[in-house]
């Protein structure tokens, strides 16, 4: 080790003092140094000056791209709500009504199933739907 070194002595120390420049350099603030140069600290008030570039989120970038179709489906969910408010409340208000129309349709069907296992009661049933 102790050739090598004394054989690139030169353009070791070179590189040395190259380096050390370089981190002198880094450290410095040539502007705290140079008395010309007014330098005022930076304050608060400085840094709201400067513009925010904001960064979208997900959603919003999302919504951008789909902007039509979410719009559609919002309307859609508007006009179900409204037409599921109406139900509910002719439901309210007729709700013996329904009540009995599904008790006379549920036993209809079940008639007609228990009926459509025999002959006689297919042909019955036939009967009954002509004569209506």
């Amino acid at each position: 080790m102790r050739a090598y070194y004394e054989s690139h002595k030169e353009k070791i120390q070179a590189q040395q003092r190259e380096a050390y420049k370089r981190r002198v350099a880094k450290r410095a603030n040539p502007w705290l140094l140079d008395t010309r140069v007014d330098y005022k600290t930076p304050t608060r008030e400085d840094f709201q000056a400067i513009p925010k570039e904001r960064e979208l989120t997900y959603a919003q970038k999302y919504y951008a791209a789909n902007r039509e179709k979410i719009r559609e489906q919002q309307q859609a969910k508007r006009k179900k709500d409204k037409v599921n408010a109406k139900q509910r409340e002719y439901y309210a208000a007729n709700r013996e009504k329904i009540l009995e129309q599904q008790r006379e349709n549920r036993h209809r069907r079940k008639r007609e199933e228990k009926m459509a296992k025999t002959f006689w009661g297919r042909v019955k049933l036939k009967l009954e739907k002509l004569f209506k």
